[in-house]
């Protein structure tokens, strides 16, 4: 079974601040590897390159936004096990529906508890299985 320090989270964010946020604080809370992007292209290489545990995932991104990366994330990657969560100001129910429907496990509106993200990441993160 995973445990949290062998752990690699990606976060797709374009705001720094926020970006810096989440990664520092799953970094300590977690003790994991975190890994970052600014947008949906540079997230996608990433995933390839080091296919991470969990995605932390923002819907309004510049170049690609969540939404188009959760779609081309299943269609290159469809037998991928990353657990995604999406974080977001955009709470409409379509929007959440839609990133429910392309993969994501959960979504948080912004402002949002870090604590409770932190929660929910080391919930998936000691669920997964190990790797054959």
């Amino acid at each position: 079974m995973e445990t949290a320090a062998q752990a690699t989270i990606l976060i797709i964010e374009d705001d720094l601040a926020q970006r810096d946020l989440i990664s520092l604080v799953l970094s300590r809370l977690l003790n994991c590897k975190v890994i970052c992007a600014s947008n949906g292209i540079d997230g996608l290489a990433l995933f390839a390159e080091l296919h991470p545990n969990v995605i932390i995932l923002d819907i309004l991104l510049p170049e690609m936004n969540g939404l188009d990366f959760l779609r081309q994330l299943r269609q290159e990657h469809p037998k991928n096990d990353c657990v995604i969560f999406v974080i977001s100001g955009l709470g409409y129910r379509e929007v959440v529906q839609q990133a429910i429907e392309n993969g994501a496990r959960d979504f948080m509106v912004k402002p949002f508890d870090i604590q409770i993200l932190a929660q929910r990441v080391e919930e998936a993160i000691n669920g997964m299985q190990p790797a054959a």
